[in-house]
């Protein structure tokens, strides 16, 4: 049984592509702070409402994918809403799920839980072992807030929780029995943290290193983005992760627009913020999603924007801008310097709410280290990571919105035919240099 805190848990259709305060009651502004985008980022970026019907007839996740490159490989299925991969010091393919919600709902379109889990996918055998699990989980079954990117840092895993604390102010103040209290505490507290895992082989738990999103809603409250409305009173959403030198990490937020850098010790700074677009286009912020470092220290950047930036050390500088640069939400990089970008589409625009994303429009582009830019992939259905193997092949999450279990969609809580499948991981053919 599902606990509603405000408005119909039942028709989201409508409300999914608006931000959570705009669909909570008055007596909930800290609530209503939170931006319902379900795949990680702000509303406004990744846009829950994919726009309009699919294709009417169910595809494979990766259907149209470029034939001279060959059909991908899937080589792991049932996912639940999957994000970052990782391959870890095991040999296994680690995989973030952010899970598919929960039974309370603080209003339309917007239930918490703690379904999210890492797991370890062991290639050529089909299995799949839990890492982590119990992890916070928001939104609905289709495209939910969660787990982000994943790292691998001195032979231990890493793991970003999306969104932050203080978009839940308290929950004593709206939850009206014991289990909404119990539920959205446990999410709160979960909520933009950088955790450690204890095992690489079985689930034994995590811990805490860095609450990223409390850091981030903080820097945006007192940094205001004069050009972004919605900038103000705070936003936080930590997304991508990558490891970094001296044992820290690199956490890209979508919300507050940051780059930042986590010590090993947990400390937080901020190194760079990702401006808007000029004249708000193709969407109204700049919305970074991912970090990829390559072997001359040089940190690149993908934003939902459609654009690539350069973080030398010292300056951010945007290096590509449209052409095959998409709506980026995942990024890697290989020993000889190339950069591959996971779009979740060829292009993000139209305006809010209705944007023009496509289904089945995903891709995958090589970047060189000249800023040549190159389709190792197209027609993928909504890919969400990219990792490079051990084998230099590249493996990507597809159909990456989409649960685990697809008897929870509706016309009303997702896109029709969005989810010919539940998430996959997929391996392409094309090779790459090797993984740094």
């Amino acid at each position: 049984m599902r606990t509603c805190v405000a408005g119909d848990c039942g028709s989201v259709a409508g409300v999914a592509r608006l931000r959570l305060r705009a669909l909570v009651s008055a007596s909930l502004p800290a609530v209503a702070r939170v931006a319902h985008d379900v795949r990680g980022c702000r509303v406004r970026a990744w846009r829950v409402a994919l726009i309009a019907a699919i294709c009417g007839v169910a595809m494979s996740s990766a259907a149209g994918a470029a034939a001279d490159h060959g059909r991908p490989l899937t080589v792991a299925r049932g996912l639940d809403n999957p994000r970052g991969l990782v391959f870890l010091p095991t040999g296994s393919l680690a995989v973030a799920e952010a899970g598919h919600a929960g039974a309370v709902c603080l209003g339309p379109g917007f239930c918490a839980g703690l379904t999210g889990q890492v797991v370890a996918v062991t290639l050529h055998h089909d299995r799949q072992t839990v890492l982590a699990a119990g992890l916070p989980s928001t939104g609905g079954p289709f495209a939910t807030f969660g787990l982000g990117g994943l790292a691998v840092q001195r032979e231990s895993l890493f793991a970003i929780v999306g969104l932050n604390p203080q978009a839940f102010g308290n929950p004593a103040d709206y939850c009206p029995d014991s289990a909404c209290l119990a539920t959205v505490t446990a999410v709160q507290n979960g909520s933009g943290l950088l955790n450690k895992l204890r095992s690489l082989r079985s689930s034994r738990g995590l811990d805490g290193l860095a609450s990223v999103g409390s850091f981030d809603f903080d820097y945006a409250a007192a940094n205001p983005d004069p050009g972004n409305p919605e900038y103000a009173p705070g936003d936080a959403n930590p997304f991508g992760l990558a490891a970094g030198p001296r044992g820290g990490f690199y956490v890209v937020d979508a919300a507050s627009n940051t780059l930042d850098y986590v010590t090993r010790h947990g400390a937080i700074s901020v190194l760079a913020f990702v401006p808007d677009p000029p004249n708000h286009l193709p969407i109204y912020d700049a919305a970074p999603t991912c970090a990829a470092r390559t072997p001359n220290g040089d940190v690149y950047v993908g934003t939902e924007s459609n654009s690539l930036w350069r973080w030398d050390g010292t300056m951010l500088t945007q290096v590509l801008s449209g052409g095959k640069v998409g709506q980026v939400v995942g990024c890697t990089a290989d020993d000889e310097g190339n950069i591959y970008l996971a779009n979740l589409a060829s292009t993000i625009g139209g305006s809010f709410p209705n944007f023009d994303e496509k289904p089945f429009d995903g891709s995958i582009v090589k970047v060189s280290p000249d800023l040549r830019t190159s389709y190792l992939a197209q027609g993928l259905n909504y890919p969400t990571g990219i990792a490079l193997g051990p084998d230099h092949h590249l493996y990507v999450t597809v159909n990456g919105l989409c649960p685990s279990d697809l008897s929870m969609l509706t016309p009303d809580n997702s896109t029709p035919g969005g989810c010919p499948a539940s998430g996959e991981v997929v391996r392409l053919n094309e090779h790459s240099g090797k993984g740094s």
